[in-house]
C-alpha cells in the first residue's frame, strides 16, 4: 500500500511539472504580437536595437538604416527546418555589400541557442534571442520574416521557409517602388510585399541608359 501511494505521489508531481511547463510555453507564445499588425509594408520603422548573443548591437529602422532581412524562427519549429541552411547560402551572396541579416531565435534559452548555432554552423550570422528583441515587433508564431528597405521602410513580410523566399524578400527590400501608393501590395507564396522593380525591369532601365 505504501509503495502504491509513493507511485501515485511521484506521478502527481510529474503531471504538475508538465502542466507548469505547458503553461510557461503558452505564456511565452502569447507574448508575440499579431503578425498581421506588425511590419506592415510601407510602414516607416523608427530606429530599433536588438542585443545579439555575443553582446553586440544590431540596429535596424530609422532614416539612416541599411537594407535588412529579419528572420524569426525556432530550433523546435518543423516548418523552419530549411532556414538555417538557407541563411548560410543567402549570406554567401548578399544582394549588396551593405545588406544585413538578423536571425531571432524563439522559444529557446542561451544554452540551447548556442548548441543549435554550433550544430547548424551559424556562428557567422547575427543572432539574437527573442527576449533581447523589441517586444512590440516580436511576432507570434514561426517562421516569420520582415524585409526592410534603405531608410527604414518595410518592404515585405511573411513566413519564408526557403532560400528562394529569402532572396525574393531581399529583392523587395533592395528595389522597393517608393513612389507606389501606400496601399499597393504584391502577393507571394511566403506573404506580401510593397511593389518593387522586377529584375527584367531593372535590366531594361539599365540598357536604356
Amino acid at each position: 500500500m505504501i509503495l502504491q501511494w509513493a507511485v501515485i505521489a511521484v506521478l502527481s508531481l510529474l503531471v504538475l511539472s508538465l502542466m507548469r511547463q505547458l503553461g510557461e510555453r503558452s505564456a511565452n507564445a502569447s507574448k508575440g504580437q499579431d503578425p498581421d499588425k506588425i511590419f506592415v509594408p510601407f510602414t516607416e520603422l523608427a530606429e530599433n536595437t536588438a542585443i545579439l548573443l555575443n553582446g553586440a548591437e544590431f540596429r535596424f529602422g530609422g532614416p539612416q538604416s541599411a537594407p535588412a532581412l529579419i528572420l524569426f524562427f525556432s530550433p523546435k519549429c518543423g516548418a523552419c527546418e530549411q532556414l538555417p541552411g538557407a541563411i548560410l547560402e543567402f549570406m554567401k551572396q548578399l544582394p549588396s555589400p551593405e545588406f544585413r541579416l538578423l536571425a531571432v531565435l524563439k522559444q529557446t534559452d542561451h544554452q540551447q541557442a548556442r548548441a543549435f548555432i554550433s550544430e547548424k554552423s551559424l556562428q557567422s550570422v547575427a543572432i539574437a534571442l527573442e527576449e533581447n528583441f523589441p517586444e512590440d515587433l516580436n511576432p507570434g508564431g514561426a517562421p516569420f520574416g520582415a524585409a526592410i528597405a534603405r531608410g527604414g521602410k518595410v518592404a515585405a513580410r511573411g513566413r519564408p521557409k526557403t532560400l528562394l523566399h529569402l532572396r525574393e524578400m531581399a529583392h523587395a527590400a533592395e528595389h522597393i517602388a517608393h513612389m507606389a501608393p501606400d496601399h499597393s501590395r504584391r502577393s507571394h507564396e511566403w506573404g506580401e510585399s510593397a511593389p518593387y522593380w522586377a529584375p527584367e525591369q531593372i535590366a531594361n532601365l539599365q540598357s536604356a541608359k
